[in-house]
């Protein structure tokens, strides 16, 4: 199969004073339909959304085309959340990465990350000198990245030990790049 797109959406939004980021609402309905609408239209075959806290409330909330695969170890960290997603995608030839707490995130950007994607590296989108989201990686360097990950850490240190492979590609201007983590994030969210 083509490419799954994996929202993590485990975590129980401590510094947003417990709040499920993927329910907050955006444009009219919840957050997690934006990033999951960006990424099947940006080219994604299937969206899986991993869940954790409130993982039946974001579970039902999950649109069509996207898939709720609960992470019974969300409190250990987003490790473990990379874990569930790449696993559930195994099927696929690579994965677009991202979190769900990325308003910004657009079908273009998605669409630009996927198209200059090349085999056997790992494709970071970046906005100035910031990376973000979402990652693209093939399915193989994608199980290596949710192997080595440990606690509270995605891919950062397998992109780190790999950093000859990845390839950095200029995104600026395609999405407003910033999260929301804090109330005063909230503002993103308009």
């Amino acid at each position: 199969m083509g490419t799954a797109g994996i929202v993590l959406a485990a975590g129980d939004g401590s510094r947003l004073g417990g709040r499920a980021k993927a329910l907050l609402p955006h444009r009219g309905r919840p957050l997690l339909h934006t990033v999951v609408e960006a990424l099947l239209e940006g080219g994604c075959d299937d969206v899986i959304v991993v869940v954790g806290a409130f993982g039946d409330e974001v579970a039902a909330a999950c649109p069509t085309g996207a898939t709720a695969v609960y992470n019974p170890d969300w409190t250990v960290g987003m490790s473990t959340s990379l874990r569930c997603g790449v696993d559930a995608a195994r099927a696929h030839h690579r994965v677009a990465l991202t979190v769900v707490d990325f308003p910004g995130i657009t079908a273009d950007l998605v669409r630009h990350v996927l198209d200059e994607h090349r085999p056997g590296t790992v494709t970071l989108p970046v906005f100035g000198d910031h990376p973000g989201h979402p990652v693209v990686f093939d399915i193989a360097d994608a199980l290596g990245a949710a192997a080595d990950a440990t606690g509270d850490e995605g891919a950062r240190s397998f992109l780190a030990r790999n950093r000859e492979r990845v390839r950095r590609l200029d995104c600026t201007g395609l999405a407003d790049p910033g999260d929301v983590d804090t109330s005063e994030d909230l503002r993103r969210l308009t």
